[in-house]
């Protein structure tokens, strides 16, 4: 198998991703770092494939499941996602994806001998066995619980995904967790809860070195920090705005939308002048500075709505119309 697929896909180069994928593990790992760059449609119909081969290895095959739920997610599609997360546990469960021995999982030969399907020895560093598979299947069950409205739910599920989440060595589930117990806690209206888990989450992608999972932890660190009000919103908005151009400069859409909208959300509106110049004046309403330049807020703004279009360009019929049933993902046209 090619380096190249894991390191697009949880390592320092998602925006490298090798095209000729024969592997079932490279085919998933290659669709994983696609799905960062908003490819959905090229993703959705082969993680389909993978998920439904009997000739794939069920722990690949549960894997690709997972991924296909969160692309759905990430379109808005909760509901959606979670039957593709269910589908992803029976089959991890199916591949032996019981939480693994720390020993075992680090010693244990490249083909997961001694264990179903190398349900628990292979790829457990990057989180691509089995068992990694189970946790996450668990944990985005739970994220699906928090887009529905059931943050008890989400609760539980997280609570079932612990015991195996405190034995397995990867760092990728655990940042995964983390993204989602500091959501639940901002849900919850508990904000001085979320900056635990999503610290947590960036030490674990710090010890995994995938600049995917950095980021989006930077992201989710920022808003749950200035909720807790142990960052202010203009230090927040700046690390926002920081994570957003290097999303940008990797092709990694689908975070250059959240973190703009972070940002806008933390943006104050401009206090109204009694008295302006004229210049100021044809120039605040196109919402340019001094200068001719856009404002933040305006540029913001565009950069969101630009990232949603080609996402949307991107994307099979069934996540389109995620994207526009979605009370999650803001209209293009309410943007401008």
């Amino acid at each position: 198998m090619s380096p190249g697929a894991r390191t697009a896909a949880f390592g320092s180069t998602p925006h490298r991703i090798p095209r000729a994928a024969v592997e079932p593990e490279e085919r998933w790992l290659v669709a994983v770092a696609l799905g960062g760059q908003g490819h959905y449609a090229a993703t959705a119909a082969e993680l389909e494939r993978l998920a439904a081969d009997p000739a794939v290895p069920r722990r690949v095959a549960a894997h690709a499941a997972v991924t296909r739920a969160a692309h759905l997610r990430q379109l808005g599609g909760h509901a959606a996602a979670r039957s593709w997360d269910a589908r992803g546990l029976r089959l991890a469960i199916a591949a032996g994806g019981a939480a693994p021995d720390r020993g075992s999982a680090r010693g244990g030969s490249p083909g997961g001998r001694g264990t179903p399907d190398g349900g628990v020895a292979a790829g457990s560093d990057d989180g691509t066995d089995a068992a990694a598979a189970r946790i996450d299947a668990l944990v985005g069950l739970a994220a699906d619980a928090i887009g529905l409205g059931d943050p008890t739910g989400a609760e539980r599920l997280l609570a079932a995904a612990a015991p195996a989440l405190a034995a397995h060595p990867s760092w990728r589930p655990a940042t995964r967790a983390g993204w989602v117990r500091a959501e639940l806690a901002l849900v919850l209206g508990r904000p001085a809860e979320a900056v635990a888990p999503a610290e947590a989450a960036l030490a674990a992608a710090g010890r995994g070195g995938s600049r995917r999972h950095l980021l989006k932890t930077r992201i989710v660190l920022a808003v749950a920090r200035s909720a807790a009000g142990v960052m202010t919103p203009a230090a927040a908005v700046t690390e926002l705005d920081a994570a957003a151009a290097e999303c940008a400069g990797l092709g990694l859409l689908t975070l250059c939308w959240p973190a703009g909208l972070a940002a806008l959300d933390l943006t104050p509106l401009p206090a109204v002048k009694p008295q302006v110049r004229i210049n100021e004046q044809v120039a605040s309403p196109a919402g340019t500075a001094l200068g001719g330049r856009p404002d933040g807020t305006t540029r913001r703004r565009h950069a969101v709505q630009a990232a949603l279009n080609v996402i949307e360009q991107r994307s099979d019929a069934l996540g389109k119309r995620q994207m526009g049933e979605s009370v999650w993902i803001p209209q293009r046209a309410t943007l401008m």
